[in-house]
């Protein structure tokens, strides 16, 4: 009988181990879900960020395309009035010079010198303000 008591006292012994070591386990298995959960929301988290900084990053990319666009369309507007008013400037000068030899009385000459002068100045205020915009284009441009 003192054999069985023996065996018994050692079976429940290793009831009671088996049970803490079980209870050891669960614990652990607990702070891995947990672990896990917080780092599957950490990941969730970055991949929402991550999706932001693609979009903003896209956003920026079609603000510069646009930017980049309206400056060369700014600069072939400047370069179409640069020509156009060497252009003017050219017949004006040519005009001026067949006008002085042309025996014309002296207010028609005034008048057209002066309608002459105010399509160049008009056209020059016109190129200060596309190069004005032009600049401001660049330079918003390279901030991308």
């Amino acid at each position: 009988m003192s054999s069985q008591q023996s065996e018994l006292a050692t079976v429940e012994r290793d009831r009671k181990k088996a049970e803490s070591q079980l209870a050891e386990a669960l614990s652990y298995v607990h702070e891995l879900t947990t672990s896990i959960e917080s780092v599957t929301a950490d990941r969730r988290h970055l991949e929402s960020d991550i999706a932001s900084l693609h979009f903003d990053l896209e956003d920026s990319h079609g603000g510069r395309r646009d930017a980049e666009k309206r400056a060369d369309q700014l600069q072939l507007e400047f370069n179409r009035l640069r020509h156009e008013l060497r252009r003017e400037l050219h017949r004006s000068r040519k005009n001026y010079h067949v006008v002085g030899n042309v025996s014309k009385p002296l207010p028609a000459k005034v008048r057209e010198r002066r309608s002459g002068q105010c399509l160049i100045t008009a056209l020059q205020a016109k190129r200060t303000d596309i190069e004005s915009e032009l600049e401001g284009v660049q330079r918003d441009g390279h901030d991308f």
